[in-house]
């Protein structure tokens, strides 16, 4: 079954005990809230946690580093296009590297600065199609977008706005046990046992 956005919007819309609606474009209250913050709380549920379906590899290309970082990294990357949240930087693909997140000299393009001198990024993707969402994560922005437009909707029910974002946080653990299940990491032999 293909999850639809207005799926995601009646769910939403379920957990207050509103109307639904039929189409995004309705021009009722409640399909005004939910165009408003729909993605606002898309991207903070991606960034909640590592989702299987959005989670990316991709090799950076280097960029100028920044003066300022010169005395903490050697080497400067920009990130792909819908990097939403870096997990981590592996060098050649295979030792995890300290990194953070900047911008570049003019301030318009973000990058990240390490010391892998060939960059690995393992990152979150801003996933904007409801299509490859799996059902889990529905049910999750659904809880997200209920407590977002809870405040406009409700009349600033502060009670209800507060039991939405406590249902939230409790669905967070079994995300991660779901998401555990579905994949195991790979074991790289110890180098130092290696050399003996």
């Amino acid at each position: 079954m293909t999850i639809s956005q207005i799926s995601i919007w009646n769910r939403a819309l379920g957990f207050l005990g509103t109307r639904s609606v039929a189409s995004e474009r309705e021009n009722t209250p409640e399909a005004l809230q939910c165009r408003l913050y729909w993605d606002s709380a898309r991207r903070q549920v991606l960034r909640d946690f590592p989702w299987n379906f959005a989670q990316r590899r991709a090799w950076l290309a280097r960029v100028p580093l920044p003066d300022g970082f010169a005395h903490e990294f050697r080497f400067a990357y920009a990130l792909p296009d819908n990097c939403l949240k870096a997990h981590e930087v592996r060098h050649e693909g295979i030792s995890a590297r300290p990194f953070c997140l900047a911008r570049n000299e003019a301030g318009d393009a973000s990058l990240l600065a390490t010391d892998a001198a060939r960059a690995l990024l393992l990152y979150t993707e801003d996933v904007q199609s409801s299509r490859l969402f799996d059902d889990l994560f529905a049910h999750m922005l659904a809880r997200k977008l209920a407590a977002l437009i809870a405040v406009p909707l409700l009349k600033n029910n502060s009670q209800k706005v507060s039991e939405l974002e406590q249902l939230y946080a409790q669905s967070l653990p079994q995300a991660r046990q779901a998401a555990a299940s579905e994949q195991r990491s790979r074991q790289f032999p110890d180098a130092w046992l290696e050399a003996r």
